[in-house]
């Protein structure tokens, strides 16, 4: 039977989603708990390689190789003894076997949490990343929806990344403030490596004077060196995947 699944993780002790020889992946921690709950590890393929310490709560994988004896409604708690704290599978249904979690995705939508305070919250440190500097959440917004739209995003690119097709629309990019917290939305048709960590460091290093130009200026220049600096990986998370 092949299944679709919605996960929610944290991403703390995670080498990331994909299997990896240099530490534990999602993917291999779901595949344990499948070979302990239904006797077989099967073949799970996801709908993105988040990064290390990338945080999820609506990633979508597909699922082959479970039981057709097992009603996809069941297969969440049947898997949720056997996966680790920090991992969950929200819901399960049948899928068909042509289904790409990846290729046939529309768009998604990450948040990165910023805990804007000179004192960190024990309580949100894996979550979020600590930024000291009063933040202007309406200039930081006026800065991300002059990104938003089709553009070639080269500058937004983790260097040496090898991908040569770098335009991608946004389709919406915004920035809000909850109290002493600042979340920037943004989705988009696709990613490239880092690029939503870089959006938002570019921002941050714009509204701080840190950075010179506009982010037009950036975008044009279509080269890593112009952008901002690469946010830390623990303020991200995969939200939703629309298809």
């Amino acid at each position: 039977m092949t299944v679709g699944m919605k996960l929610a993780y944290l991403g703390t002790r995670y080498c990331g989603w994909q299997v990896q020889k240099n530490g534990k992946s999602v993917q291999e921690a779901l595949q344990d708990a499948m070979e302990a709950a239904f006797g077989t590890r099967g073949t799970v393929t996801g709908c993105s390689r988040t990064d290390a310490g990338v945080h999820a709560k609506g990633f979508v994988c597909k699922a082959e190789g479970i039981p057709d004896s097992v009603p996809p409604e069941r297969v969440p708690l049947a898997l949720g003894s056997r996966l680790p704290e920090d991992l969950s599978v929200l819901e399960a249904w049948a899928v068909p076997e042509t289904f790409h979690p990846r290729y046939d995705a529309k768009g998604k939508e990450y948040v990165y949490r910023i805990r804007n305070s000179r004192v960190k919250d024990p309580f949100t440190a894996e979550i979020s990343c600590l930024w000291q500097k009063p933040i202007d959440e309406k200039l930081c917004d006026s800065l991300c929806k002059a990104l938003a739209g089709e553009h070639d995003f080269r500058s937004f690119m983790a260097a040496g990344s090898d991908i040569t097709d770098t335009v991608r629309e946004i389709y919406d990019f915004s920035c809000r403030r909850e109290g002493d917290t600042v979340l920037f939305t943004v989705s988009a048709n696709g990613f490239l490596y880092n690029m939503v960590r870089i959006l938002v460091g570019t921002v941050l290093d714009l509204h701080d004077g840190v950075l010179e130009g506009t982010p037009a200026s950036v975008l044009e220049a279509k080269d890593r060196n112009a952008a901002g600096r690469t946010m830390p990986a623990a303020g991200l998370c995969l939200e939703k995947v629309f298809y």
